[in-house]
């Protein structure tokens, strides 16, 4: 078994790229190969979100190679950017190892240090670990042509300061909720009162014993975010909100908040 020559360079991710960027990020990696299967297993991580706690030294994750063959991982932290590089990511945290060898149905820790710069210690700040997986080649197959495909992984860090008020866990109680007519129609406004980042994902709004959806998102600590209702005319008796969350586990919970006005 062998591997290709890698460089620290940028790759596609799981989203797909347009076209030119395909390009540009598939040359280095275009190689001679034979028939790769169609869906094969991946390095997993045990995370589906990563929490570093303020004050700990450093964290770690752990990874797995469900494949039948080996493969090599490069592992690196930015601040947002998703079109992010090795040499170019910005984030205060560095992984180590950064670029490693996963023998089959192996593991690997990844150890992540903080930098110790100055952030807010009020409220979350989040982060971005970024996952590439480079399989290995074939000799098998060597004489077909085939071109190799790198996964790309992203999780969110959110880095948690102890000095927060309030635990994480009732933070989705500290939304506040109302309804602002836009247009025709309404968009439920939410403002999150806690220092945690929120990450709604959906949910209903009440009225007249009616339920009408919203879509939703990240909602970042002491911030506002609105969202458009769908069908919602005119807001009834018995306002309500029920809204859908992911917790620390990559969970989802339910809440349902009975405090909405109209405005």
């Amino acid at each position: 078994m062998r591997f290709p020559t890698c460089k620290r360079s940028s790759l596609p991710e799981r989203v797909a790229p347009n076209a030119a960027a395909l390009r540009r990020a598939l040359l280095p990696a275009l190689i001679l190969l034979t028939a790769w299967p169609a869906t094969w297993a991946s390095v997993v991580l045990n995370n589906t979100r990563i929490v570093y706690p303020g004050q700990a030294r450093e964290s770690s994750i752990q990874l797995r190679n469900e494949d039948a063959t080996p493969n090599v991982v490069q592992v690196w932290l930015d601040s947002g950017d998703v079109d992010s590089t090795p040499e170019r990511a910005t984030a205060p945290f560095a992984a180590m190892p950064s670029v490693f060898r996963m023998e089959p149905r192996a593991g690997q820790t990844v150890r992540l240090v903080f930098d110790g710069r100055e952030l807010p210690q009020d409220r979350e700040s989040v982060y971005y670990f970024n996952m590439l997986q480079i399989p290995s080649v074939s000799s098998q197959f060597s004489e077909q042509n085939q071109m190799m495909v790198m996964l790309r992984s992203r999780l969110k860090l959110f880095y948690r300061p102890a000095g927060i008020q309030g635990r994480v866990e009732q933070a989705p109680g500290q939304l506040n909720f109302s309804l602002q007519r836009q247009g025709h129609g309404w968009r439920l406004v939410a403002d999150n009162r806690s220092g945690y980042y929120l990450s709604v994902i959906g949910g209903e709004v009440w009225s007249g014993g009616k339920a009408h959806a919203f879509r939703a998102d990240m909602l970042a600590p002491f911030s506002r975010a609105a969202w458009p209702v769908s069908g919602l005319t005119q807001p009834g008796a018995g306002l309500s909100v029920r809204f859908k969350h992911v917790n620390d586990y990559g969970g989802v919970n339910e809440v349902e908040s009975a405090a909405v006005t109209a405005e």
